[in-house]
């Protein structure tokens, strides 16, 4: 098949195929975003901030104004923050009930796969529980109707946020080759933010998550320029050994990440690390569930209108 024929099917054909225009959308700003270095990311960062406005937002009771504005700061400066909150021992408790008593899957979500705690498989890199199993949790539902997480997407974001997938995964000790335990930047479009929750505790024994402070810039070194895995030496003499955040932290600490910089999982030598995914973006990022499982949101009562325009993927 020519070149021409392939542009054709993953621009037009696959996205029309899976009913989706917003996968249309993504794929041209990713590629946009590497045939420029980047650039493009910054017209369509202007472009977008005028087209979706901020919406009103609700207070949150996890932070106040001065947690949120600070934690904007810290972002724009190093490309990552803590938050002053963590999710407590019984909604931990909670989502590790409900993941080890409901089928995950490893590469489809069309899988049904139980993990048993005390006997953790090792066929895979990562094993992932469905979103419309997840957004039905109380613990999620609640996270998702407090405006914290919002808040500090909005003002990073400068614009309307779109809540565009949540997750809940285990890294398994795994003996083949896995990305996501090698050095990479996300090309999610012009801009977006991820909040990861542990779920246990971890350390570089047990997954812990690194990050190359300060490289979340949109314009890369040209030898960094692809979205792609990178030896971890090339990028370190680059940016300075310094830079390399290890978050080594307890079952509750809540990472706020703008993945656009240098990042991954260690690669595990015993136990295993679970952890909760949300992630906000200017475009909607098309998650693979909505192709082939499809998303079934709920209705939840009293929502914030706000966060309801946001969260709407979720929230009938």
């Amino acid at each position: 098949m020519s070149s021409l024929s392939n542009a054709v099917d993953y621009l037009l054909v696959d996205p029309y195929r899976k009913g989706s225009p917003g996968l249309f959308t993504l794929r041209v700003s990713q590629i946009m975003h590497e045939r420029t270095g980047g650039v493009s990311d910054l017209s369509l960062r202007r472009v977008l901030k005028v087209l979706k406005p901020q919406v009103a937002l609700p207070k949150s009771s996890l932070m106040d104004d001065a947690a949120i504005g600070n934690s904007g700061n810290k972002l724009n400066e190093r490309g990552w923050d803590i938050m002053p909150w963590r999710l407590g021992a019984d909604d931990i408790a909670s989502l590790r009930k409900f993941a080890f008593s409901t089928p995950a899957y490893a590469t489809s979500p069309t899988e049904r796969i139980m993990i048993d705690e005390n006997n953790i498989p090792h066929d895979h890199g990562r094993y992932l529980w469905r979103m419309s199993d997840l957004i039905r949790q109380p613990v999620v539902q609640r996270l998702l109707t407090d405006g914290a997480m919002y808040q500090v997407a909005q003002n990073y974001l400068g614009c309307r946020p779109i809540l565009c997938a949540l997750g809940l995964w285990l890294d398994p000790v795994y003996k083949g080759y896995y990305g996501a335990h090698v050095y990479h930047y996300d090309n999610d479009g012009p801009a977006f933010l991820k909040f990861f929750i542990y779920l246990n505790d971890v350390d570089v024994e047990t997954g812990a998550h690194t990050y190359i402070q300060g490289s979340h810039g949109r314009h890369k070194p040209e030898q960094f320029r692809l979205s792609k895995r990178y030896d971890r030496d090339d990028l370190l003499a680059h940016y300075g050994k310094e830079s390399e955040m290890v978050f080594s932290a307890p079952a509750g600490t809540v990472l706020a990440e703008d993945t656009a910089g240098f990042h991954k999982g260690t690669t595990l030598k015993r136990g295993y690390r679970m952890l909760m995914e949300f992630q906000f973006a200017m475009l909607d990022i098309p998650h693979v569930e909505e192709f082939e499982d499809r998303i079934d949101p709920v209705h939840v009562e009293p929502i914030d209108a706000g966060i309801k325009k946001v969260a709407r993927k979720f929230f009938a």
